[in-house]
C-alpha cells in the first residue's frame, strides 16, 4: 500500500514538473506530462480498488480513502479538461493539489465502520461528488486568473509572463464550461447518494450536509441558468465561481448523518428482511 502511494505521488510530481517546464520554459513536454498523469491515475485507481475491496470484506473504510479518492478525482478532472477542452494551463495548479492531497493521505490513519461501504453506489457516489467539487475548484482557479489579468491590465502593468495565461475570453468561456461540467457531475453524485441511502437504510433522514449540498448545487444551477438574463459574465462570473467553490469547501465540514458512520446503531433494509 505504501509503495503504491509513493509511486502515485511520484507520478503526480513528475506530471507537475513536466507541465510547469512546458508552460514556463516553453519546452514541448505534453506527452511526458500526460503519460505521468495516466500512470498516476492507474496506480491511484488500484489504491482505491484495494481499499474498496477491503471495505467489502470488513465493512470498514480507511479514513485516508477519502483523500485518495480526492486525488484521483482531481487527476481525472485534470486530464478530462486537457482532452476535452484542449487546455493544459490549469494542470500547473491542479496537479500539485493532487500531490498534496495524496501526501496528506499518508499522514491520516484510522477506520470507520458501515456495511454500506461495500456497496458499489457508495464508491461511485464518493468519486462523482468529489469530482464535481474538483471541477468547481478548477473553475475558481480560472476565475482567479481572470481577475488577476484584468487587474493588471487596468493598472496598465505589462505582464512579463503573459504567455502563461489563456486569453480573457477563453478564461471566461472555460469558467462557465467548468461550472456546467461540475454541476452535472455533482448532481449525478448527489442523486446516486440519495438513491443509495434511501434504498439501503431502513430509516434514513437527510442531515445538514445533504441540505447544504443541495444548496450548493442550486447555487450553481442558478448561475448556469441565469447567466445571460442576469448578465453573469466576466468579473461577475469569476466572483460567482469563487463564491461557489468556497461554499463547496464549507460542505466538507458540515455535519453528516451519524447513520453513515456508526455501524452499531444503524438498521438497514437488508437486516429487516432477514
Amino acid at each position: 500500500m505504501q509503495i503504491l502511494l509513493a509511486i502515485t505521488a511520484i507520478c503526480y510530481a513528475l506530471a507537475t514538473f513536466f507541465r510547469v517546464r512546458e508552460k514556463v520554459a516553453g519546452n514541448c513536454m505534453k506527452n511526458h506530462s500526460r503519460i505521468s498523469i495516466f500512470a498516476g491515475i492507474f496506480t491511484n485507481s488500484i489504491l482505491l480498488f484495494m481499499q474498496a475491496h477491503q471495505a467489502t470484506q470488513t465493512s470498514q473504510l480507511e479514513l485516508n480513502s477519502f483523500l485518495i479518492t480526492g486525488a484521483l478525482s482531481i487527476a481525472l478532472c485534470t486530464i478530462a479538461i486537457e482532452l476535452v477542452f484542449k487546455e493544459n494551463y490549469f494542470s500547473i495548479f491542479s496537479l500539485p493539489v493532487c500531490l498534496a492531497v495524496l501526501l496528506l493521505s499518508m499522514l491520516v490513519s484510522g477506520k470507520i465502520s458501515g456495511e454500506h461501504f461495500s456497496e458499489t453506489w457508495f464508491i461511485v457516489h464518493l468519486i462523482t461528488s468529489i469530482a464535481g467539487e474538483s471541477f468547481f475548484m478548477i473553475a475558481a482557479i480560472s476565475s482567479a486568473t481572470y481577475l488577476f489579468v484584468v487587474r493588471k491590465l487596468k493598472n496598465k502593468n505589462k505582464l512579463k509572463a503573459v504567455f502563461l495565461f489563456p486569453p480573457l475570453t477563453r478564461l471566461n468561456d472555460l469558467t462557465f464550461k467548468l461550472i456546467k461540467a461540475g454541476a452535472l457531475v455533482f448532481f449525478f453524485g448527489l442523486v446516486l447518494g440519495l438513491y443509495g441511502n434511501y434504498r439501503y437504510f431502513n430509516e434514513f433522514q437527510p442531515a445538514a450536509k445533504h441540505y447544504f449540498a443541495g444548496l450548493v448545487l442550486f447555487y450553481y444551477f442558478i448561475v448556469a441558468l441565469l447567466r445571460k438574463p442576469l448578465k453573469i459574465a466576466g468579473p461577475r462570473l469569476a466572483m460567482a465561481a469563487i463564491i461557489g467553490f468556497i461554499l463547496s469547501l464549507i460542505l466538507v465540514f458540515v455535519p453528516d448523518n451519524d447513520l453513515h458512520w456508526l455501524h452499531e446503531t444503524k438498521t438497514t433494509k437488508r437486516e429487516v428482511t432477514q
